[in-house]
């Protein structure tokens, strides 16, 4: 969390004063109930039914900020966070909801096989580690919504490579899903901006097996529905 005070992430580089009041757990509560009084209020105003959350704490965390948008009127009966699997950021998403959830997935469970260099000379294996789906319930219509955080851009190929495999292990999940007649949404931070090709992967336009499914083309809700 003191990243978002301007402190450097390795917080060893900052000097000794710094660090003795960040590893104070009473300092950090305080900072933590500022910060989240303050994306509490940003959330009043923004006023969503389903609201998705990335770069955030684990369940205690999300529990100070549940308080504090109670506290200006803001009630978001469903939540959820995930299991996370990233040792360095130790970051969550989570996914807020006025609608009833169900059906959670605390990860997007699978391994995919990627090329570390260009010549195909070494391979890697990667995971997603910070994934959650959940089934949303609205007007007694099921969407599954998967809240993702994809491989950082920083690193070069071998991070666009993670990447591409991550999203393939998006696909493979919400095929399943597709296969089966259900609406799916996924959001978060994908780390991918317009035609990447991680974003063509998670939307099918290479999927090539015999029963072809293809679900590039958007899906429009009744904005009476949900916002």
């Amino acid at each position: 969390m003191h990243v978002k005070y301007g402190i450097q992430y390795d917080i060893s580089h900052e000097p000794k004063e710094v660090q003795q009041f960040w590893n104070n757990e009473n300092n950090r509560a305080l900072k933590l109930k500022e910060s989240s009084a303050k994306v509490a209020k940003i959330i009043q105003r923004i006023n969503a039914d389903i609201l998705t959350l990335t770069e955030v704490g684990g369940k205690e965390d999300l529990k100070v900020l549940m308080n504090e948008l109670s506290h200006i009127g803001v009630n978001y009966k469903y939540w959820e966070t995930i299991c996370c699997k990233d040792s360095f950021t130790k970051q969550h998403v989570a996914i807020l909801s006025k609608f009833p959830i169900k059906d959670v997935w605390p990860e997007i469970k699978g391994k995919s096989i990627y090329l570390e260099e260009l010549d195909g000379d070494s391979e890697g294996e990667t995971g997603i580690s910070k994934g959650l789906k959940v089934t949303v319930t609205i007007s007694e219509k099921e969407i599954d919504v998967l809240v993702l955080h994809l491989k950082s851009e920083r690193g070069g190929f071998d991070n666009d490579a993670k990447r591409l495999a991550q999203a393939n292990i998006v696909r493979q999940s919400i095929i399943k899903l597709l296969n089966d007649g259900r609406k799916v949404i996924v959001i978060g931070d994908l780390n991918s901006e317009e035609k990447n090709a991680s974003l063509y992967r998670i939307r099918g336009f290479d999927d090539v097996y015999e029963e072809l499914i293809q679900t590039c083309n958007s899906d429009y809700f009744d904005n009476t529905d949900v916002r």
